[in-house]
């Protein structure tokens, strides 16, 4: 008996001690963002008294991107919080690839405050960027346009880079595809992006792209209409 007592204090004992490590982690989960957010605001102004207003932008783009993408990751957003959160990342982008990218955004304003699940959008940015732009001369430009259409809106976003070959158009337009490792392993982002369609919205989203290479590419993507002050999570 007294053996079994002194075992039951020894783990309570780890348990109190495996709380307080639990506790600790979590402080310091909420420390590190701000002492990141703390240290970038510094070496923000340092550029500015240097004159350096290049790596200022970047500095305060890159600020914003981590407030955004910290909080509540996989919320919803508004689609004004959501593109203003897209302007800073192909900030950053097109500083990383060398290139200027001209964005053009075709939003009416009565869909601004709608609802949208945070970084929806970002995965086909990011390809236009990186596979689109990667051998593109002369001006790079992505257009996001965005309509109402019934319950849902209907949104695009348009490069002009290089666009896509026929058969990959195929693939990434078959939703078959999508449990082909192989064909998984080289789109990831966007086998992730339907995957979370289905998981947010189920069959009231789609999407489809359409290309012409050496022309351009388009995404169409189609979610329900949530109006401001409705939906689920808040980010």
């Amino acid at each position: 008996m007294v053996k079994h007592i002194e075992m039951l204090i020894d783990q309570v004992k780890a348990a109190i001690l495996e709380q307080k490590n639990a506790e600790l982690s979590a402080l310091e989960a909420q420390i590190d963002p701000h002492f990141l957010y703390n240290t970038l605001d510094t070496i923000n102004w340092k550029a500015i008294e240097r004159g350096e207003f290049e790596i200022s932008g970047m500095v305060g783009a890159l600020a914003d991107i981590l407030r955004y993408t910290v909080k509540n990751a996989g919320g919803e957003t508004s689609i004004e919080q959501e593109l203003y959160w897209l302007r800073q990342y192909i900030i950053l982008q097109s500083a990383k690839a060398g290139k200027e990218m001209l964005v053009r955004l075709d939003v009416p304003d009565s869909l601004r405050g709608c609802r949208i699940h945070k970084l929806l959008l970002q995965p086909f940015v990011e390809n236009a960027i990186k596979h689109g732009m990667k051998h593109k001369e002369g001006e790079c430009r992505i257009d996001i346009t965005m309509r109402s259409t019934e319950s849902q809106i209907h949104i695009i976003i348009t490069d002009n880079g290089t666009g896509i070959a026929a058969s990959t158009l195929a693939g990434l337009n078959s939703q078959e595809l999508e449990n082909d490792t192989e064909y998984a392993g080289n789109h990831l982002g966007i086998t992730n992006v339907r995957k979370r369609l289905r998981l947010y919205y189920g069959e009231q989203a789609d999407i489809y792209f359409e290309s012409r290479p050496g022309s351009y590419t388009k995404v169409h993507l189609f979610i329900p209409a949530v109006p401001a002050g409705e939906g689920g999570t808040r980010a």
